[in-house]
C-alpha cells in the first residue's frame, strides 16, 4: 500500500530518512530500540532558522542536490519530488526552505531566464553558493500579481535597470529566506520604459554580499516568530533606487535592449503576464502534494490515539473500549482516511502529469495544481488539524 501511496522512489525516501537519522543535526531520540528524528519547535525561532540552515548544507554535501537544476530528467524530476516529500514529514520548515530556494528562485531563472543566466546561476544556486528567494507578494497585493506596484525603469546611459518601491503596500512581504539568509532574489515589478508600462516582469538583484551585509538600495525587515514555521525566515523588501546590470532581465518572454527598446515575441501583453507565472506551477504542485503528506501525518496521530487511548466500559467487569470502537469516532475518523486515499492517488496522477508534461499540458497542469492546492492545503490540513484537536476533546 505504502508504494501504491507514495508512487514512486520509496527506496530513496527511506534513504533519505536514514541520512538524516545519521547526523545529530536532525535531533536522534531514542526509546527503547526504536529510533526517532525529530525538530525541536521549542527552540527560540533564530535557532530554529539556523538548524534550519545547518541541515541543509548537511544535505547539499552529501550529494542530495545534485542535478535538481542542471538536469532536466524525468528521473531527477522524481526524485527531487520524492526527497522534498520526505523533508516535509521530516519539518516543512526544511522542506519550504529548500523549495523556495529551489523552485522558486532556481524555477525562475529556469523558465524565465535565458542561456545567460542559466550558465551564471543554475550550478551556483544547485550548490548553494547563492542563496535565492522569490520577490512577489507585495504587503498590498498578494495573489493579485498583476496590480503589484514595484516599479523598474531603465537607465540606457549606464545600461542598467533601476528598482523602487514607490508606497508602503508594495513592499516586498513575507518573503520566505529574506529575513537572514538570502544573497540573491527575484523581483516581479512593473516595467515602465519611456514612459510606457509594460506589465510584469522578473530581475535578478543581489540583497546581500558574501559577508551577509546588506547591499545599498535594499532595505530588510524581519516577520518575526510566527504560529509555525520558525526555521523559515521570512522578511520584507523595499528598495531604493536600487540599480541592477541589464542583463539581470530574465529574457525568455521579453528583453530590453541596450537603447532602452522593448522587444518581444509575445505581442498580447495577457499571454507575456500568462507566461511570467510559469514558475509558480511547479511551485502549486509541490504545495497541493505537501498537503496531502502533513494530513496524513495529522490523521495517524488521530487514528493512533484512538487505537490506544480507552474511555468507559459497557459493565463494571469488562474492559474500558477503545475510542476507535466508538461509531461516532469511527464516522469522524474513517470518511477522512478514505478521502486521504482518494486525495493521495490524485496527487501522484497531478506529479506524473507534471513530470511528463509536453508544452499541450500547460492548460491541465494550472488548472489542476490550482484546484487541487486549494482543495488539499485548505480541506485536508484543516479538516484534519481540526479532528485531531476535537477527538481529544471530546474524550478527555
Amino acid at each position: 500500500m505504502r508504494w501504491l501511496m507514495d508512487g514512486h522512489d520509496v527506496v530513496l525516501r527511506d534513504a533519505v530518512f536514514d541520512l538524516m537519522a545519521s547526523s545529530e543535526l536532525f535531533h536522534l531520540k531514542k526509546v527503547g530500540e526504536q529510533l526517532y528524528v525529530g525538530p525541536d519547535y521549542n527552540e527560540p525561532f533564530h535557532v530554529q532558522r539556523e538548524m534550519t540552515m545547518k541541515r541543509i548544507f548537511f544535505l547539499r554535501d552529501k550529494g542530495l542536490f545534485k542535478g535538481w537544476l542542471t538536469d532536466n530528467g524525468q528521473e531527477v524530476a522524481y526524485k527531487k519530488l520524492a526527497i522534498q516529500e520526505t523533508f516535509g514529514i521530516f519539518d516543512h520548515s526544511l522542506a519550504i526552505k529548500n523549495g523556495v530556494h529551489f523552485q522558486l528562485w532556481g524555477g525562475a531563472i529556469q523558465f524565465l531566464g535565458t542561456k545567460r543566466h542559466h550558465d551564471k546561476w543554475l550550478q551556483a544556486t544547485e550548490d548553494y553558493v547563492v542563496k535565492g528567494c522569490f520577490a512577489m507578494t507585495e504587503l498590498g497585493h498578494g495573489s493579485n500579481v498583476r496590480g503589484i506596484e514595484t516599479v523598474t525603469t531603465y537607465d540606457s546611459s549606464t545600461q542598467e535597470f533601476i528598482i523602487n518601491t514607490p508606497c508602503e503596500s508594495a513592499q516586498k512581504y513575507w518573503i520566505g529566506g529574506a529575513a537572514e539568509h538570502a544573497t540573491h532574489t527575484v523581483v516581479f515589478s512593473q516595467l515602465h520604459i519611456n514612459g510606457r508600462s509594460e506589465g510584469v516582469h522578473a530581475f535578478i538583484a543581489q540583497v546581500r554580499d558574501d559577508q551577509g551585509r546588506i547591499c545599498s538600495g535594499v532595505r530588510i525587515a524581519d516577520c518575526g516568530h510566527k504560529i509555525g514555521l520558525n526555521g523559515v525566515d521570512n522578511g520584507r523588501l523595499w528598495f531604493d533606487n536600487l540599480r541592477i546590470p541589464r542583463e539581470n532581465l530574465l529574457n525568455s518572454v521579453a528583453d530590453v535592449t541596450e537603447e532602452g527598446l522593448y522587444v518581444s515575441s509575445i505581442k498580447e501583453p495577457e499571454q507575456r503576464f500568462g507566461a511570467f507565472m510559469a514558475p509558480l506551477t511547479g511551485g502549486r504542485v509541490t504545495i497541493a502534494v505537501g498537503a496531502i503528506f502533513q494530513a496524513k501525518l495529522g490523521l495517524q496521530t488521530a487514528i493512533r490515539y484512538a487505537l490506544t487511548r480507552r474511555a468507559f466500559s459497557l459493565s463494571p467487569n469488562e474492559p474500558e473500549v477503545l475510542l476507535l470502537d466508538y461509531p461516532s469516532h469511527q464516522r469522524r475518523l474513517l470518511p477522512l482516511l478514505a478521502k486521504t486515499y482518494a486525495m493521495s492517488f490524485a496527487a501522484n496522477d497531478l506529479k506524473d502529469v507534471y513530470v511528463k508534461r509536453t508544452p499541450s499540458d500547460a492548460k491541465i497542469i494550472h488548472v489542476l495544481s490550482s484546484g487541487y492546492k486549494a482543495m488539499f492545503f485548505m480541506a485536508q490540513i484543516f479538516e484534519h488539524s481540526r479532528s485531531v484537536v476535537k477527538l481529544v476533546v471530546d474524550r478527555v
